[in-house]
């Protein structure tokens, strides 16, 4: 710690009249001193307007910082620098930036400013460590030195060494400063791993001009250690406020936004506008003749812990926590009471949603429970799609072995029968609104939230509701494997799917929109065992640890 010495509140509190340009200007050094730890502490209305004190080769250095706000329509200019005021003695503004010069040790001076200066002035806006000696400021120097021929600091320093040691700097008006140091904020919180939003930068810096300004009003001879703003307690509080914003900016922030890189090929997609209805296929593929199923595997086990974790769950995931948080996504899945098959089906679904470009899902409803039954509807998206309405995408999805084509498109059919009743939307609405966590979501509209609304009528879910089906089929196409114009026979095969399932679809259903996709597989159960394997592989890695 420096002490302050010689202590005076002459041109401090007094004067200060509620301005507050010199807090900004005071802040700015402030983090200037937390970003550089060779700054020690930054004062305000001691020696000077601020004195940042840092440390060189072992030695302290005192920088006396003046900050001028005089309104004026002209830029700074020599006389205007040297001119005495009503003929006082050392009153010139360079000779009291000279006189501030009061501690041992090197001095360096600055003049903070809103207006620019002239051109005789304007070597000094460049900053020491960039300047090459002799340069116009020398030339100032000596021209300071000759007019003020009996002018010594405290230190019994000239205006020669002043020049070489000074600078001016100009920032401008307030707006401007204020938004230079909240950036200066951003780039120090990003410096020590913290994402504050705007908000939050914004209200760190109003307390860190609280603080500026608590220093600088404080009386010199009562409370002088209130003017003085150190280092490491200052650091202390910028890190705990970070912490804080962190936290809080987790239980707001948007996990849906990032998504790993999409697997299956899209090869056939057809929409009937009129008829409110879609299909779209995709394909596994084959990489040198050999179907991808331990890709597709892999792939589905990258999306498991958004499949099977809450939003609130996902953001908390960090390096020390993200081995445990996979083994409980992996335990939810593993612990869950739907047939193995469903639940790969539910995550396949879960992954074409999300390939979607503005799709978020309502986590966790496969897992979901209502009067102790699980729904059918193991899917719950919010989609944004361009030029329509947000949307509510209920999800049906199957894995379905050869032979149960037939059985397993009647079932589907019987179940989105019996849904659109009000007894079960409403049902289903209350699940959603019991899973949602709006704040981890993106904004939605209105008309969005308000048919999600308990005491809405089912007319305006229905209007929202779109029921996407995923078949995910053994392929009689795929069955032998391989061949050179696969894709053309399963394009052939998926239009008969389509239409099957299209033709035993409700009534009731003909103004609700509905997508069907399509996977077709070489062979469910292979694509279950590599799924299985690579779950127990992780579960094993967690027993060892």
């Amino acid at each position: 710690m420096v002490r302050i010495s010689s202590p005076s509140n002459k041109g401090g509190p007094a004067a200060r009249q509620g301005f507050k340009y010199q807090d900004h200007v005071a802040v700015s050094f402030i983090f200037k001193m937390l970003r550089d730890s060779t700054y020690v502490q930054v004062e305000c209305e001691t020696a000077d307007d601020i004195v940042a004190v840092f440390q060189y080769s072992g030695q302290n250095v005192y920088e006396y910082i003046q900050v001028k706000t005089t309104e004026g329509n002209h830029k700074w200019n020599w006389k205007e620098v040297t001119d005495l005021e009503g003929k006082k003695a050392e009153s010139s503004l360079l000779q009291k930036s000279l006189k501030c010069d009061v501690r041992p040790g090197i001095a360096r001076f600055r003049i903070v400013t809103k207006r620019d200066v002239a051109t005789i002035l304007e070597g000094f806006k460049t900053e020491l460590g960039k300047r090459v000696l002799p340069d116009a400021t020398t030339e100032r120097g000596a021209a300071l030195l000759k007019k003020f021929k009996k002018s010594r600091s405290p230190q019994n320093r000239d205006f020669s060494y002043w020049a070489e040691n000074f600078v001016w700097q100009v920032y401008g008006e307030v707006d401007a400063l204020a938004a230079i140091n909240v950036n200066k904020l951003a780039k120090l919180a990003e410096h020590y791993g913290n994402r504050p939003n705007y908000n939050q930068l914004k209200a760190i810096y109003d307390e860190f001009l609280e603080l500026a300004d608590k220093a600088a009003t404080a009386d010199v001879k009562t409370d002088a250690a209130t003017k003085i703003i150190h280092r490491e307690t200052t650091l202390a509080l910028l890190r705990q406020r970070l912490d804080e914003a962190d936290a809080v900016a987790t239980s707001t922030s948007k996990p849906y936004k990032a998504r790993p890189d999409p697997f299956l090929v899209e090869f056939h997609a057809s929409t009937e506008e009129e008829l409110l209805r879609s299909v779209t296929a995709f394909d596994v593929r084959y990489s040198l003749k050999k179907w991808r199923c331990d890709g597709l595997a892999k792939h589905l086990i990258e999306w498991l812990p958004e499949f099977s974790l809450k939003a609130s769950e996902i953001v908390n995931i960090q390096a020390h926590n993200a081995e445990a948080i996979i083994a409980r996504s992996i335990c939810a899945f593993n612990d869950n009471d739907l047939p193995r098959d469903r639940l790969v089906a539910e995550l396949i679904l879960h992954a074409i949603l999300r390939g979607r470009a503005n799709s978020e899902p309502i986590a966790c409803k496969v897992f979901y429970k209502a009067a102790g039954k699980l729904s059918e509807f193991g899917n719950a998206h919010i989609v944004q799609e361009p030029g329509q309405d947000d949307q509510l995408w209920l999800g049906l999805a199957r894995l379905i072995q050869a032979g149960s084509m037939d059985s397993t498109l009647k079932q589907i059919c019987e179940v989105l029968d019996a849904t659109i009743s009000d007894a079960a939307l409403s049902a289903e609405r209350e699940i959603i609104i019991a899973l949602r966590e709006p704040h981890h979501h993106l904004p939605k509209a209105e008309t969005f939230n308000q048919a999600l609304h308990r005491n809405s009528p089912v007319d305006d879910m229905l209007n929202v509701l779109c029921f996407p089906i995923l078949l995910t089929y053994d392929s009689v196409a795929l069955a032998s494997g391989w061949l050179a114009d696969y894709v053309n026979n399963l394009k052939s095969e998926i239009v008969d799917h389509y239409s099957a399932l299209k033709a035993q679809l409700p009534e009731n259903l003909e103004q609700v929109k509905i997508a069907v996709f399509l996977v077709p597989m070489e062979s469910v159960a292979k694509l279950i065992k590599a799924f299985n394997d690579r779950c127990q592989t992780l579960e094993n890695l967690q027993t060892l640890s």
